[in-house]
């Protein structure tokens, strides 16, 4: 039996990074972008980040809201950590078709060359009902600016990646 899941396509993701690329001014980094990704994925996990940040609050009401999910994650850190592959080679490949900036890439930052995005592939993007959506403002807006790192960041509050060494 074949099992499918979004969060597992390569494909799928690329799409979900331009979706949020479009939507970031700027870019941000690799780590960001994969937190970004992962509940854009999953966005009932939304509901999971304890506390939720102070900074944000204003967008926690979008939060409740949200539907619970048909399939069950009893460990959402290992999963983001099997996203990652999916992500980097995602990444890769943005890189190669030139949808990427190579020269923020290399200096860590994950931005969009606007110029070779295809048209239609924005045009789809523009047009997708999840980019308009109130939980997608919760991850581009919301997640982006709150605190990231260290005690009391975003990092720690998601339980997905390591905050201790953070300077």
């Amino acid at each position: 039996m074949i099992i499918y899941h979004p969060a597992k396509d390569p494909n799928h993701c690329i799409y979900r990074l331009i979706s949020l690329l479009m939507n970031i001014e700027g870019g941000c980094s690799f780590e960001k972008i994969r937190v970004l990704d992962f509940y854009y994925s999953f966005p009932h996990l939304l509901k999971k980040i304890s506390p939720w940040p102070n900074d944000i609050k204003a967008y926690k009401k979008y939060v409740v809201n949200i539907p619970g999910a048909y399939e069950k994650i009893s460990n959402q850190r290992r999963l983001f950590f099997e996203m990652n592959e999916i992500h980097k080679e995602a990444v890769g490949i943005l890189c190669a078709k030139g949808i990427l900036n190579k020269e923020l890439f290399e200096n860590g930052t994950i931005a969009l060359d606007k110029d070779n995005l295809p048209v239609g592939v924005a045009d789809l993007v523009i047009h997708d009902t999840f980019v308009k959506s109130d939980v997608f403002k919760v991850i581009t807006e919301g997640l982006l600016s709150s605190k990231w790192g260290g005690k009391s960041g975003l990092k720690e509050k998601t339980g997905l990646l390591e905050y201790k060494y953070d300077e």
